[in-house]
């Protein structure tokens, strides 16, 4: 007889048409409930919103006749404050009542106290409702001290106050009961075991059923915020933040009751209460049926199954014990098993070839890893033991020949900060039953730092419980320090960027300011834009590092200066400017050739422009560079009766960007500029 005539026999004593039949049904019936229950749950939801958005018609009809009040509408304080108490006593669902001026100050209120010193306008609901000037509904606020409450859960409703004229002249807020709401809610829309959430524009919990007590005023659960944010009506099958599973139908911010997140949850357990019950009846009943065919099953099995299973499995133990000499051996008509017994007698033939074709293919595997800087490793979590190749040995600086190690000592070697990380990725390894891959720090017995990137997998027993890891070490540490050398040179371009765009829109609002044309806007800004780009290219040439002062002040000069020209006269000794200084100081520099060649030494044949610098230091720390500028026999100047942008940008440049002081002398035959700048230490600097 066959082993597939076998397993026939065995199939037709078994139940599984009944299995299938049962989990078909089941499904089925379950498909169609979960599909009953999201309708209900959302049409549970948008009976919450309906009743929301009753309760906010009504206050809103509410402060409309209020509004109307003359004496709302003047803050009559004497008039309005008992007038607002006796509306508020009839409302009891609304805590206070306030009229707010269109500063903030509290004009009325039914407390009829009124604090002339503080000032609400900083309240969200004020700004939206003065913005969108209609209804608005506020947000959370547990605390409505504007409306004389101490603390109590309140939804503030406010709307504009229009004067007679109809102009906004403040607005009108109602404080509506959170706690009024919750009981009334419960009351009207929630279902018996269900739930009920509503949240603010922000996700702050406002209502929460059950276990209100732990969640108003907290933000909404990762999940509920996401369904927030969406923009359609949906349900979801999720845990409730009592525990309890819940079919949740939602209603998003974008959608009415708008502003104000709902939910709605209907209870799994008393949703499919009769299904599940349906369900143990008959899974009783398959499982009966289950114990008698396999009962029939072991007694037929034994002889036809179980028995040429053991001749074959007896034979690859030997195999495995290094008898390679074994076979096994059936009874001629053993059907499929003797198939497979000769299948294993010529696959133990190979074996001798492909231990050898193995060993040479392991070899490669070696060069490979030595060549990437790679190195393998196991571990036995039975045994708790561990090791690695000897290429991995030496990576991480043990000799070559300690290829074992106790876990314990791999775990003292890893950097602190990468612990939890390390040991929260192989446990996520283990639970996915599948493959590892971390990078962490590792601490060398010099003390130095190495990055290393290990990948695994992980092998399972039949019980599907982790036996054994093996995988491979690489060291990364120089990919790693080339990473963060690339982060920094990009945030040093972001950095250098922005700063050079806030010089370009300073420069160009204060020129706009300061000129009467557009053409002379255009020569003044181009001037200066000049300027600052040649600044920059020096810069450039060094990285960005330092720039030359004599450099600077060379390259603003040159127009001016021809070959044997002393008119315009450089000198002092060499200093090296940051980035920063060079920038301002080029800017500087640009504002004073400009003058000199309109007004000054350099607009006349005769006149004569002499710059000159040194450096002091008053202590080790300290130095100062002093630039003394002169100008002379050019034509006469004197004081201005107004500061134009020139001199503000030279002042900014020096005293606000720089910390230094300016001194500004206008002779007879041209200005003198002193000016003092503080550089840092060259040691300082050069860092």
């Amino acid at each position: 007889m066959t082993l597939t005539r076998r397993l026939l026999l065995l199939a037709l004593i078994s139940v599984f048409p009944a299995i299938v039949i049962w989990t078909y049904t089941e499904v089925s019936l379950r498909r169609a409930r979960e599909a009953e229950v999201s309708d209900l749950a959302i049409r549970q939801a948008q009976l919450v919103g309906a009743e929301l958005e009753r309760i906010f018609d009504g206050v809103h009809s509410l402060l409309l006749a209020v509004d109307e009040t003359p004496s709302i509408r003047n803050f009559d304080t004497a008039s309005c404050s008992p007038y607002l108490k006796a509306i508020q006593q009839k409302v009891p669902y609304v805590l206070s009542f306030v009229a707010m001026d269109i500063s903030g100050h509290v004009r009325c209120r039914p407390t009829g106290t009124i604090d002339m010193h503080r000032y609400y306008s900083d309240r969200p609901y004020f700004h939206n409702a003065l913005g969108t000037l209609d209804l608005v509904v506020g947000e959370y606020t547990p605390v409505f001290e504007e409306g004389g409450l101490g603390p109590h859960p309140v939804l503030p409703i406010a709307l504009p106050i229009w004067n007679d004229r109809g102009d906004v002249v403040g607005v009108l807020a109602a404080a509506l009961d959170l706690k009024w709401l919750s009981r009334k809610l419960k009351e009207r829309t929630v279902p018996e075991d269900g739930s009920v959430t509503i949240a603010d524009r922000n996700g702050i919990i406002m209502v929460q059923d059950p276990r209100p007590d732990g969640m108003i005023g907290k933000l909404l659960p990762p999940h509920y915020l996401a369904q927030a944010q969406l923009k359609s009506i949906g349900t979801a099958d999720t845990v409730s933040v009592d525990g309890a599973r819940r079919i949740v139908g939602y209603i998003p911010l974008s959608i009415p009751p708008k502003d104000v997140y709902v939910n709605v949850g209907l209870s799994t357990k008393t949703a499919f209460a009769s299904i599940n019950q349906a369900a143990q009846r008959g899974f009783l009943l398959i499982a009966a049926a289950l114990i008698l065919a396999l009962s029939l099953s072991a007694l037929l099995s034994r002889a036809f199954i179980t028995r040429p299973f053991e001749i074959v499995t007896n034979g690859i133990h030997a195999w495995r014990r290094g008898d390679y000499q074994a076979r096994i051996s059936l009874p001629t008509k053993s059907g499929e098993f003797g198939v497979l017994a000769r299948a294993f007698n010529d696959l133990m033939d190979d074996v001798v070839e492909r231990q050898q074709a193995l060993r040479v293919s392991e070899e490669r595997a070696r060069l490979a890893l030595e060549a990437g800087h790679m190195g393998t490793w196991w571990y036995d979590p039975d045994n708790h033991v561990g090791g690695w190749s000897a290429q991995a040995a030496v990576m991480i600086g043990l000799p070559e020949t300690q290829t074992t190690l106790d876990p314990d000592q791999w775990w003292s070697i890893l950097h602190p900060e990468d612990k939890q990380r390390v040991s929260e990725n192989w446990l996520a390894a283990v639970a996915r039953r599948g493959d590892y891959e971390d990078e962490y720090r590792i601490r060398l017995p010099d003390g130095s730092l190495k990055w290393i990137n290990s990948r695994g997998r992980v092998f399972l027993d039949i019980q599907r419980r982790p036996v054994y890891f093996v995988g491979i070490f690489q060291d990364i540490t120089e990919q790693k320090r080339a990473e963060e050398q690339q982060r920094f040179f990009l945030d040093e371009l972001n950095h250098r960027v922005k700063n050079t765009l806030t010089t370009v829109q300073s420069i160009a609002s204060q020129t706009l300011r300061t000129t009467d044309s557009p053409a002379q806007f255009k020569e003044a800004f181009e001037g200066r834009l000049l300027a600052l780009s040649k600044t920059h290219n020096l810069l450039t040439r060094k990285s960005w590092r330092e720039a030359e002062l004599q450099d600077v002040a060379e390259q603003e000069l040159a127009p001016y200066r021809k070959a044997g020209d002393e008119r315009a006269v450089l000198k002092g000794p060499e200093v090296k400017l940051p980035a920063r200084y060079a920038i301002n100081l080029g800017l500087v520099l640009h504002e004073l050739v400009t003058n000199a060649a309109k007004y000054g030494a350099l607009s006349s044949n005769t006149g004569r422009l002499e710059m000159t610098w040194n450096v002091t230091e008053s202590d080790a720390s300290h130095r100062q560079l002093h630039i003394h500028w002169i100008e002379s026999g050019g034509p006469s100047v004197a004081t201005p009766k107004r500061q134009g942008f020139g001199s503000r940008l030279i002042r900014r440049s020096i005293e606000g960007e720089l910390g230094g002081t300016v001194a500004l002398t206008f002779a007879n035959d041209g200005v003198i500029y002193d000016f003092s700048v503080p550089l840092s230490h060259p040691a300082g600097a050069a860092a």
